[in-house]
């Protein structure tokens, strides 16, 4: 079985401790997928990001995205970065293109049910959650999303 495939089920695992193997694994596996000099940039708007220098690390995410337009992470953590902005409808849109690049990563999946949630877009944001939730039935997060949606629906 391919490894990645192996990883995404053992998502689904009673065992917490395959889950977070996999978990980790995965999401090691995403990072690298550029390569060391993408990964090096990667780890630099990342720092940034820790440091709260927002437009500098959106500045090497951007650049980042130019460089290596098939990294799904790189999408993904100007994502996170633009969620932190509060510019919700940016991120909805990154993780769209994380997503179109990586239909399993379940971070931008949930990342962009937090944005459409923040938008008051509650059955999109319940959608995308349930998403993530079908990869890592575990994440309780999600669980905690689709009931809020469904409240704010109702």
């Amino acid at each position: 079985m391919d490894p990645i495939k192996q990883l995404l089920n053992d998502l689904k695992s009673s065992d917490p401790d395959t889950r977070n193997h996999a978990t980790h694994q995965l999401w090691q596996t995403w990072y690298e997928e550029g390569g060391k000099l993408a990964e090096d940039q990667l780890d630099r708007g990342t720092l940034l990001m820790g440091e709260n220098i927002l437009d500098e690390a959106k500045k090497v995410f951007k650049s980042l995205i130019k460089n290596y337009p098939d990294f799904a992470e790189a999408y993904n953590k100007l994502a996170t970065l633009l969620f932190m902005m509060g510019e919700y409808t940016e991120s909805v849109f990154e993780c769209q293109r994380a997503l179109k690049l990586n239909p399993h990563h379940f971070g931008a999946l949930n990342g962009m049910g937090m944005c459409l949630f923040q938008l008051a877009r509650y059955d999109e944001a319940l959608t995308s959650f349930q998403k993530a939730l079908e990869i890592q039935p575990y994440a309780d997060i999600n669980r905690e999303y689709i009931a809020r949606c469904r409240a704010q629906l109702n």
